[in-house]
């Protein structure tokens, strides 16, 4: 099979090292002593990248929990076990922010809608309580920063879904506003899929509202569950190879974005996450785009609503850096 670069927002390309690992745990019971140490320091890794740069904050005043399924799974069980029941705020800017509005509407969790495009469509408010957002919006590109959104809101609790964030960001003192986080095992962190991965702070309550999402079913150490234990020995070993993304790939975006304007095509952004962003093409829509690139071994991912012409490159691959003078050229000739 031909080796595709993958530019959209994960599955990525994985280093040899985490394909390694996937491999060697693919034959593990998941109810056997050696496991739940593997398990164990991978809760311990997540927690050491979550707090990076952080002050004031101790790993012993958060849970974490690992779930098997995708970013999707770990949203919803933030979702249903710790809203509370009063009510809450929902940033929508995109549709994953629909998304979890969609699952509130589910769980008949009260809510507020906050619409906006980007963080300078948002009003100040010292009076929200609790506001559940979307930090890199992947359907738009479009980043919604900690620290602004900690100025916006100073006295709110975060509730913060960085399924295409967490593993490229650094929270800093911001961190004292997140009451939860949920992501993925793959994107940012570039390992494999199969994991739903929800971070929280041990003084929240939880509700039961689920079976297999109910948080407090994943506070012990041994799973409650089946887990996809490949898929917990490739994040461990992504983890132990690459100590922070959020450098790397905002380099990798800055340089992405200059390196196109060239050529017309360009960021449309206001505030561009580092690790997806949304472009138009000068003469191309995104299928024309999409089928040009996959012909030339690259996989892009589809356009912006309502914006012709409208792609989205992500910068998670591991190959990014490899063959980045073949995806400028790549997409500089498809202007013709």
């Amino acid at each position: 099979m031909q080796h595709k670069l993958l530019l959209n927002p994960g599955p990525t390309n994985t280093s040899l090292l985490t394909k390694t690992a996937q491999m060697e745990g693919s034959d593990v019971c998941h109810r056997t002593e050696d496991f739940y140490q593997v398990l164990k320091e991978t809760k311990t890794l997540l927690l050491d990248r979550f707090l990076l740069k952080s002050t004031n904050e101790q790993a012993d005043n958060w849970h974490v929990a690992l779930i098997g399924g995708s970013g999707t799974i770990a949203m919803e069980a933030m979702v249903s076990s710790l809203a509370p029941p009063e009510g809450t705020q929902v940033l929508i800017a995109g549709k994953y922010g629909s998304r979890m509005s969609e699952m509130m509407e589910i769980y008949r969790i009260k809510q507020q809608s906050i619409e906006a495009k980007n963080i300078d469509d948002l009003s100040p408010d010292g009076t929200i309580p609790h506001l559940f957002f979307v930090e890199n919006e992947t359907t738009t590109g479009e980043k919604f920063d900690l620290s602004p959104m900690a100025a916006k809101y100073p006295n709110t609790n975060f509730f913060v879904d960085a399924t295409a964030a967490f593993g490229a960001s650094h929270y800093g003192d911001a961190i004292k506003h997140i009451a939860a986080i949920s992501f993925c095992s793959n994107k940012c962190l570039q390992s494999t899929p199969g994991l739903g991965i929800v971070i929280w702070r041990k003084t929240l309550p939880i509700f039961k509202r689920t079976h297999y999402s109910h948080l407090a079913r994943y506070i012990p150490s041994i799973p409650p569950f089946t887990i996809p234990v490949q898929s917990v020995y490739a994040l461990r070993a992504a983890l132990q190879e690459s100590k922070d993304n959020t450098g790397l790939f905002l380099e990798r975006s800055i340089r992405l974005i200059a390196d196109l304007k060239p050529s017309n095509i360009i960021c449309i952004n206001k505030y561009p996450c580092n690790s997806i962003i949304g472009f138009t093409h000068p003469n191309k829509t995104y299928e024309e785009l999409r089928q040009y690139l996959l012909d030339r071994d690259m996989v892009i991912y589809s356009g912006i609503d309502g914006i012709p012409n409208s792609f989205r490159l992500a910068t998670m691959s591991v190959d990014f850096d490899k063959y980045y003078h073949k995806i400028i050229k790549t997409l500089h000739e498809s202007i013709h």
